[in-house]
């Protein structure tokens, strides 16, 4: 089995699709079909080895490691189900897209879209993402579902827009319209929110380090006995990435309910670090 290090050599002009390039799909093509892969563009394809230099090596798990900024390779890691894809760089929209396992880790910048429709696995941005990370592609119903979304940098607006399972995990900060349409899951936000926070959310846990310029309206303040809600979740973000990691031990958050203007069971929890 291969692993597989694609090096950015040059750009294509146009924006690529990159749904293609999978660990373990990779991981059996041979060293002279490599190079040789179409991938589609914007009215346009190219080949493999026109836009990458590529080195192979043994290894027991199928991985792939993208080096050199490819913001207009898109769709990194979609459907992804196993194998480990890593790209040192920024990554294009899409990036993780229905992906359900596997480890996708991204040193740089994502696009818009990322982990939009996720059911698995782990997606880890390691810099900032673009609005409606997390969320339903347009014209679906349904965000993410399932998996793990940690962004160590700031999201753009729309974060976990209709998400429905799953956890989301932004350090920094969040843009307008954060967690809106929440059916269920978890969205964990370090840093500001943006405006119409919690905007029809239904169920679900939205968890804040910092407290908002202005809890919305029709969000009320209120409701006893989480004790052990509150255990159980900060123990599960003691593997997290700061600052959730440090919640852990501290006073029970203020908590909330709502949006009471859909008849929302959501909570929002504010915590005090």
């Amino acid at each position: 089995m291969n692993a597989i290090t694609l090096r950015v050599k040059s750009a294509p002009g146009f924006r690529v699709d990159g749904s293609k390039l999978l660990p373990a799909s990779l991981a059996a093509v041979s060293r002279t079909e490599l190079p040789r892969i179409v991938l589609q563009g914007a009215g346009e394809t190219c080949a493999l080895g026109d836009l990458f230099d590529i080195a192979l090596e043994q290894a027991d798990t199928p991985a792939l490691t993208i080096e050199g900024d490819a913001c207009w390779l898109d769709s990194i890691g979609a459907n992804m189900d196993r194998g480990t894809l890593t790209v040192h760089g920024a990554a294009g929209d899409h990036a993780g897209m229905k992906m359900s396992g596997g480890e996708l880790y991204i040193y740089g910048d994502a696009g818009a879209y990322s982990a939009c429709e996720m059911q698995g696995g782990r997606l880890s941005i390691h810099g900032n993402a673009g609005e409606f990370a997390a969320a339903a592609l347009p014209g679906d119903m349904e965000g993410m579902s399932g998996g793990t979304l940690a962004i160590h940098g700031n999201a753009g607006a729309r974060l976990a827009d209709r998400m429905r399972r799953g956890t989301v995990l932004v350090a920094g900060d969040a843009g307008d319209f954060a967690a809106s349409r929440l059916v269920a899951g978890t969205v964990c936000i370090g840093g500001k929110v943006g405006a119409h926070l919690g905007y029809g959310m239904r169920r679900g846990t939205l968890l804040l380090t910092n407290a908002p310029s202005r809890i919305p309206p029709t969000f009320t303040e209120g409701g006893r006995g989480f004790d052990v809600f509150w255990l159980l979740l900060t123990r599960m973000l003691a593997r997290e990435i700061a600052p959730f990691s440090q919640l852990a031990g501290k006073m029970l958050p203020r908590r909330y309910a709502g949006d009471l203007a859909v008849d929302g069971r959501g909570e929002l929890l504010i915590a005090n670090r």
